[in-house]
């Protein structure tokens, strides 16, 4: 009988430690849970401004990773911003961020080609999250958005650098003319750009072969994403 109820007291026991055991762990859980909250810190990545560029915000929303990934792939914005370059490792099109470039004044005034200078501007479209700051939103999405934006800012700026010193070297080129016909036919030529495309999908290239967020490139996967 004595051992019977010994051995009821440390089965008894055991259970108690395992119950506490238990109990602890959704503490701590809860405790987690409560300091991962998000309430404004750390703040949401704002992209620092590029020379000569505008850079449009397009709304993204959601309070979980799989949200923003369904609302960052419905922006549609090849739609809405027409027409995207293509690039084979996005086969299907969609695009969390676009740069682009248009001309400041639809027309070219040429007074002598040496003084003529054809000005562009530069745009990039970048998606915004505004999370509600009520703790509904985790620290640790934040981070993973906070680093998601700026390897899409990374990827657009290192387009607009190309498309900048594209747009000099051509203008550089049309300064070097006789005439300011032949720099009108200079800047009416359908290939004009032909060089500065290509520079684009090199760039492109250059990244899907080395595949890293600080150049402006997210692996497959990475962090979530």
């Amino acid at each position: 009988m004595a051992l019977l109820v010994v051995g009821l007291l440390v089965y008894q026991a055991e259970q108690t430690n395992q119950s506490l055991v238990r109990q602890v762990d959704v503490l701590q859980s809860q405790i987690q849970d409560l300091k991962e909250r998000w309430y404004g810190a750390p703040a949401i990545y704002l992209p620092p401004a590029i020379t000569n560029t505008d850079i449009v915000f397009f709304d993204v929303k959601g309070s979980t990773q799989g949200q923003l990934i369904e609302s960052l792939d419905h922006a549609d914005l090849c739609k809405k911003y027409p027409p995207c370059a293509s690039d084979p490792a996005v086969p299907n099109g969609v695009a969390w961020g676009l740069e682009g470039g248009n001309l400041v004044d639809k027309t070219v005034s040429c007074y002598s080609p040496s003084t003529t200078t054809v000005a562009f501007r530069e745009m990039v479209v970048l998606p915004r999250w505004t999370p509600a700051v009520d703790g509904t939103v985790k620290i640790p999405l934040v981070e993973r958005w906070n680093a998601l934006a700026k390897a899409i800012y990374t990827h657009e700026a290192g387009h607009v650098a190309i498309a900048q010193k594209g747009i000099a070297d051509l203008n550089n080129r049309a300064q070097q003319l006789s005439t300011c016909d032949a720099v009108f036919t200079f800047w009416d030529d359908p290939h004009v750009y032909d060089k500065l495309d290509a520079d684009q999908a090199a760039y492109h290239a250059r990244l899907h072969a080395d595949c890293r967020p600080e150049v402006g490139c997210i692996p497959p996967g990475w962090m979530g994403w």
